[in-house]
């Protein structure tokens, strides 16, 4: 009884009485002011934009394919599809084509050092012509001096025996007819010195020709068999020195094609994802170890840091929703407001939206527009475990102009009321 007796006091005083009324009354403040200060909706959620990964290659998903709802925090790149059988008959063709260029430029070298031997052997066998018919040339020359030199000592005797057989003449004691035959006979003998002496120039002359390496013998040929054959083989020579040119060239180009194709075929091989920074891994359309399809979707990655809220307004307020315009998004079920700036504004006869995104923006209304408000990127850390809190519901308030000085205010009978919250808890806390 004495309990109920203060409790009964304490509920009939005047200054108690008074001070639940203006509680009263400044909670119902504090609950109807942010729709006089704020433009309010509730039927916002969190979405965000999809980005989708599909095969490039046929192949096998590996093992290290991500799960559903990892959340990737750093770049990482990682082996998504190996190719189970690889299309060898280019790069096989390229290595056939590489090893009989090859062959035939190690043939065309093979031929080279051959003819590099034959050469050296016609040359020493041109030498040795070369020398011989010099030797012979001075020989047959000697020959013609000889010849010469007993040609004019004829000469000279027939002279003489011609002049002695014209003085027998004029003495009466030999005929004419002997005179006349000495005379053809020195001048048989004198023809044979001039004959003698044309021989000699000519010898000569082909000596010269000769110690210059040109021969005027043996028919038209100004050179001998062996030093024609070493001309044949300088032609060949240069024919084999381009091949092996042209076979070179070519071999080093199908090895650079060898070595591309080959990195090539590496590459297709596999496909490595290079995995963003900031994403979760929204859904996985197969799973590893099974065998895909090239252009088969694998799995979506949804961009957490470009988070933003899609919200519907009427119509008439398309005027005063700005972009870059502020706004607070709670989401439901949390106390915290955060501050988020308007993205775009639509109207509800634009048409849809067909980008890839997480959650499905529902069509707007007639007479409505859709508003979309970006999240900061601040609390991604916070909420990577539950995929970025997408698709969550969320309160969205636009401040209206000419209330800003209510956002004070507002905060202000907040922390009143949490005041008496505290007040009122310890008390129970008390009484108990």
């Amino acid at each position: 009884m004495h309990v109920s007796h203060h409790l009964q006091r304490f509920v009939r005083n005047r200054t108690v009485r008074l001070a639940v009324a203006f509680g009263l009354i400044a909670l119902s403040i504090w609950a109807f002011l942010p729709y006089f200060g704020y433009r309010i909706a509730s039927s916002a959620f969190v979405n965000a934009e999809l980005v989708r990964v599909t095969a490039p290659i046929a192949g096998r998903l590996t093992r290290d394919l991500p799960r559903k709802g990892d959340f990737i925090e750093k770049p990482a790149t990682v082996t998504l599809i190996e190719q189970l059988s690889r299309d060898h008959r280019h790069i096989l063709q390229i290595t056939s084509q590489h090893t009989v260029a090859k062959e035939r430029a190690d043939l065309a070298r093979k031929q080279l050092t051959e003819i590099a031997a034959a050469d050296d052997e016609l040359a020493k066998r041109a030498q040795i012509y070369r020398a011989g018919m010099i030797a012979r040339l001075g020989h047959e020359r000697d020959e013609s001096k000889a010849e010469k030199s007993g040609c004019l000592a004829e000469v000279a005797q027939r002279r003489e025996v011609g002049s002695r057989m014209e003085e027998l003449v004029k003495a009466g004691t030999a005929s004419q007819m002997r005179t006349n035959e000495a005379l053809a006979t020195q001048q048989a003998a004198s023809t044979r010195c001039d004959m003698a002496e044309a021989r000699l120039q000519r010898l000569q002359t082909e000596l010269t020709s000769a110690q210059d390496g040109v021969f005027l013998r043996d028919g038209a040929n100004d050179a001998p068999y062996s030093q024609q054959q070493r001309d044949r083989l300088l032609l060949r020579r240069q024919e084999l020195e381009n091949k092996v040119l042209d076979e070179g060239m070519q071999s080093s180009q199908l090895a650079a094609e060898m070595a591309e194709e080959r990195e090539r075929l590496d590459r297709l091989s596999h496909f490595d994802l290079r995995l963003p920074a900031q994403h979760v891994v929204w859904s996985v359309a197969a799973s590893p170890g099974s065998t895909v399809s090239e252009g088969q979707n694998v799995l979506d990655l949804a961009a957490c840091e470009q988070r933003f809220v899609a919200v519907e307004l009427p119509g008439r307020e398309f005027d005063q929703i700005k972009a870059g315009a502020p706004a607070f998004v709670r989401l439901i079920g949390s106390s915290e407001w955060k501050q988020g700036q308007v993205r775009q504004v639509r109207g509800s006869a634009a048409r849809a939206d067909d980008r890839l995104l997480a959650a499905q923006i529902p069509k707007p209304d007639p007479n409505s527009i859709t508003v979309e408000v970006g999240l900061p990127q601040d609390d991604i850390q916070k909420d990577r475990n539950n995929f970025c809190n997408i698709g969550r519901l969320a309160e969205v308030r636009f401040e209206r102009a000419g209330f800003g000085f209510l956002d004070g205010l507002g905060r202000t009978l907040q922390q009143v009321a949490d005041y008496f919250k505290r007040d009122t808890r310890a008390a129970q806390e008390t009484s108990k």
